[in-house]
């Protein structure tokens, strides 16, 4: 396969746009399924290098008092100089900027609930201020905000919660610091594969130069990329699926999984990278992924973690009819070992496999995320059952979530993020906040998004996710799919080295 150092790069003039989706979990209706076209690849492509922006370095700061504003939903207190929004509130205003680079945009904010803001420039979504609740004005803040020279609108929406604004502070910053790519990059997993080494060593390679392009499908099939390849002539580096199925109890949706994991196979055998998620249908009668219907506090209350992680079914047993473990916990360990049989089916193919479980826990959403205690012992028995217990060697985990809920760095090689915004921004705010959220820093991946962050963005601030996936079901035109899959920036299948060999090559 052509490898990423001998690309055939021919500057064109054009943009690149981001594309739609939606983030869901799979249905209940089937999908027939689907396979690979069997023509072959091109072998010579005309790609396009980054727009390049102009962005100067200048001192600047302005305060735009949120009262001076137009607003909705919202209302001066008598006597007071803030605004008060309720949830939906929006806030617009306008800055007047002589150098055109990156701002920071801060915000002198209170909220008594804690709130969701997202913050708007020019109508296009470039990040969101998350303000816990408190009585005080705190500062929040949005950094590598590229803003052109000129007049720029910048609006503001409570999008949950109610907030208190009092003013909003824009002052000259930089793109993010190139530091943010000095990762940690071993695989956690004791028993990792020589493809799983190859694979997390060539992600180090390209991490801070080149995003993977990734499609999430329908279930069963390969509509999505090969819809794809059929307006591209190239497919995308990474096919990420669901795993959700595994616990239907329905033997046609079971079906359909496993006609998922051989086309996931095949894709492998191509050349491909595999992804899978988890949304974890709970261990009860309910069979939900809702918050509040499954106990998880209650279920590993006196859970020993580390000892459980790595016994039998029969040990487990045993305590629990000694009374040292729930139902609950013990119903938790057999899903894990359900879901294990479908990962095996990879690891036996040698599919190097990506994998997400239990994903957005900090969202509020799903059962698994109702107590962030429990939420990491959780995701440390996932981990272990799967490593330790089960040998799954051809595992690269993703955590999903804020640094609240991380388990820790010795349970994920990778940390994931969705992102539900119909815009084609970098979020290079969110990119930079999260390389300093964590104790022990990891590469970042945008595991889902409806609409993929652009690549002249990424390039111009600085936020070079490692793939960024978008969800099945997007639309697109044909414009803007060529442009994103023709990007120097943006790797494709044909560009994925033989990740085996990328683990035994010379320096």
């Amino acid at each position: 396969m052509n490898n990423i150092f001998r690309r055939t790069a021919l500057l064109c003039l054009i943009s690149i746009f981001g594309l739609c989706g939606c983030n869901t979990i799979p249905e209940v209706s089937l999908t027939d399924s689907s396979s690979e076209e069997s023509s072959s690849e091109p072998d010579f492509y005309i790609e396009y290098e980054p727009e390049i922006f102009d962005i100067g370095i200048s001192e600047f700061i302005t305060k735009i008092n949120a009262s001076d504003g137009a607003f909705e939903n919202a209302e001066i207190p008598e006597g007071e100089g803030y605004v008060q929004f309720q949830e939906g509130g929006k806030l617009g205003c306008y800055a007047e900027i002589e150098t055109p680079q990156h701002y920071r945009v801060v915000l002198s904010v209170r909220s008594e609930s804690g709130a969701a803001i997202k913050l708007k420039i020019n109508e296009k979504t470039e990040g969101m201020f998350y303000v816990n609740s408190g009585s005080e004005f705190d500062y929040e803040a949005v950094d590598c905000v590229y803003l052109a020279g000129g007049r720029s609108e910048i609006a503001l929406e409570v999008c949950s919660g109610t907030a208190d604004i009092d003013c909003i502070i824009i002052e000259n910053s930089e793109s993010a610091d190139y530091s943010c790519y000095r990762t940690e990059t071993a695989s956690q997993n004791q028993y990792a594969s020589l493809g799983v080494i190859g694979a997390m060593n060539f992600f180090s390679d390209i991490y801070g130069t080149n995003s993977l392009t990734a499609a999430n499908v329908t279930l069963g099939t390969n509509a999505e990329i090969d819809e794809i390849y059929s307006i591209t002539g190239r497919y995308p580096a990474i096919r990420g699926s669901q795993l959700a199925f595994a616990l239907s109890g329905n033997a046609e949706k079971e079906q359909l999984l496993l006609n998922d994991i051989a086309l996931a196979e095949e894709w492998s055998k191509n050349g491909g990278i595999v992804s899978y998620k988890w949304h974890w249908y709970s261990p009860n009668e309910l069979r939900s992924v809702k918050t509040g219907d499954f106990d998880l506090r209650n279920a590993i209350k006196t859970a020993d973690i580390d000892k459980l992680s790595t016994m039998t079914s029969e040990e487990i047993k045993a305590l629990y009819e000694k009374g040292e473990v729930t139902a609950e916990l013990c119903a938790l360990i057999s899903d894990i070992d359900k879901v294990a049989q479908y990962l095996l089916k990879l690891k036996y193919k040698d599919v190097v496999t990506i994998f997400e479980p239990v994903p957005n826990a900090d969202s509020g959403l799903y059962w698994w995320g109702d107590d962030k205690e429990s939420f990491k012992k959780l995701y440390a028995l996932l981990f272990d059952r799967l490593c330790n217990f089960h040998r799954l060697s051809n595992l690269i985990f993703v955590y999903n979530g804020n640094a609240e809920y991380y388990p820790g760095a010795q349970y994920c090689d990778i940390i994931g993020q969705s992102f539900n915004e119909t815009s084609d921004s970098a979020f290079a705010g969110r990119f930079l906040a999260l390389a300093k959220a964590f104790p022990t820093k990891k590469m970042l991946a945008v595991t889902a998004c409806d609409v993929m962050p652009k690549a002249d963005y990424m390039s111009r601030d600085n936020a070079f996710w490692l793939w960024t996936a978008l969800e099945s079901g997007a639309p697109y035109t044909d414009e803007e799919l060529n442009a994103a899959y023709y990007s120097t920036i943006m790797l494709t299948r044909d560009e994925l080295p033989d990740i085996n060999d990328y683990a035994l090559r010379e320096f």
